[in-house]
């Protein structure tokens, strides 16, 4: 019973490894960053006025989150090398998404925190990314609805233990 429970667990914990980063891709794909704009969605309009990849997104939410970041902080949070998290920076300075300060105390140490136009702009794609999946989700039966619905309170623990 142990060893089937083990195997129901890896082919869940594959499962899921699978899915989720999926569904988070088709979301995102269906908010497009670098379109004309329809005049029937207003919503998409703001989205590609952002002008912002998906990466500088992300980067921007991780500064949301936390209210401001170290350099090296933000390159251990998304993974990547610290040239490409300055790269990503500066072309959110320039576009004023964020906004560069040095500490009070150690004065080589540089913080980047969001602007209020980049508290905006996360906004905003935030509210494309849940009117996508919202349109996904009618798309499901009553079953697989209440399945996802029923679903929640375990996922939300996985993420809490």
């Amino acid at each position: 019973m142990t060893q089937e429970l083990a195997q129901n667990n890896t082919a869940l914990a594959m499962a899921l490894l699978d899915i989720v980063p999926e569904i988070l891709r088709r979301l995102r794909a269906d908010v497009i960053l670098d379109h004309e704009p329809s005049e029937a969605s207003p919503i998409w309009k703001e989205v590609s006025e952002l002008h912002a990849t998906l990466g500088q997104l992300t980067l921007l939410r991780l500064l949301v989150e936390h209210r401001r970041c170290m350099m090296q902080e933000l390159a251990e949070h998304l993974a990547v090398a610290p040239s490409t998290v300055t790269a990503m920076v500066k072309r959110l300075l320039a576009q004023g998404y964020v906004e560069r300060s040095r500490d009070d105390v150690d004065w080589r140490t540089v913080w980047v925190s969001p602007t209020e136009r980049g508290y905006q702009a996360v906004t905003v794609f935030d509210h494309a990314c849940s009117a996508s999946l919202e349109g996904r989700l009618q798309q499901l039966s009553d079953d697989e609805h209440n399945s996802l619905i029923a679903a929640l309170p375990a996922l939300r623990h996985l993420v809490e233990v």
